[in-house]
């Protein structure tokens, strides 16, 4: 796996000199307040389909999951960390099914986002539909710049927002997916994201970052087809990559989960049209 210099900016973590667009966050569910942080760009590799490689690939770290409160003394880094409700054993946890309430998905600790980097670059469609989550792209790629797109599910600990999730009864994160990623250039990755892997430095406002200035989470590359599949990332070990700091995630800190598309610069394009179900703690 390569790695890049990064640079953070409300919550985007993009290539170094690189700018960013954020395309939409929303808060559904219980335990959010004023809505939350978006996801992050970092560094990562990995293949997606029959796609092609993509270089240097964008990846983990995700600094969502904010809320309303907090202040300029208030505590960095997760200064608490609390139990999903609901999860008091290492049975099986549902983090989001995506049936609809609403109009939207039902994530009792926490909401969705969608995000895209760099500047003029468009963050997917993401819409919670017949107990999924169906995600739409087509990024044609730039000429000169790589992009770093993707969508994912923010933690709420608390209803003030500066909580984060403690999974320790937990061995990692599992979710289906089936549906196609195709394109030159393409590839798909997938991050559990904590608070010491997000940016702090770059996002003084999140009160659940911790991590220093270029932070971003470990992934896993992820390989999607038509037929459905449970995906099981654990915390620590099989396929993750190495995040900054190149430290292992903390399981007791998460705050959330994160699924990106990376296109490499030059020709190609990404196209995705994928579902993701039963989003859950195993």
């Amino acid at each position: 796996m390569k790695e890049f210099r990064m640079r953070a900016f409300f919550g985007i973590l993009g290539l170094a000199g690189a700018g960013f667009m954020i395309s939409s966050v929303s808060s559904v569910g219980g335990c959010s307040s004023s809505g939350g942080s978006t996801g992050t760009a970092g560094s990562g590799s990995g293949t997606a389909g029959t796609t092609g490689t993509a270089g240097t690939t964008g990846g983990g770290g995700n600094s969502g999951g904010s809320g309303g409160g907090g202040g300029a003394s208030a505590a960095v880094g997760c200064a608490t960390s609390e139990l999903a409700p609901g999860d008091t054993s290492s049975a099986p946890y549902t983090i989001a099914d995506f049936t609809s309430v609403d109009g939207g998905a039902s994530i009792p600790i926490g909401g969705t986002f969608t995000y895209a980097s760099p500047t003029g670059a468009v963050a997917p469609t993401a819409t919670a539909t017949n107990g999924g989550w169906h995600i739409t792209l087509n990024a044609p790629a730039m000429a000169t710049a790589n992009q770093y797109i993707g969508v994912g599910i923010y933690f709420n600990g608390n209803a003030a927002g500066d909580a984060c999730i403690d999974a320790t009864a937990h061995t990692g994160v599992k979710f289906d997916v089936s549906g196609s990623i195709a394109g030159t250039g393409c590839t798909a990755q997938y991050s559990t994201n904590d608070s010491e892997h997000a940016d702090a430095v770059a996002n003084p406002s999140d009160k659940k970052a911790g991590g220093p200035s270029g932070a971003y989470a470990p992934q896993a590359p992820l390989t999607v087809t038509s037929t459905v599949a449970t995906v099981m990332v654990p915390f620590t070990g099989g396929s993750l990559g190495t995040g900054s700091p190149a430290t292992g995630i903390d399981k007791m800190k998460l705050t959330g989960v994160q699924w990106q598309f990376s296109v490499a610069s030059g020709t190609g394009a990404c196209m995705v049209d994928i579902v993701i179900d039963n989003v859950g703690f195993y």
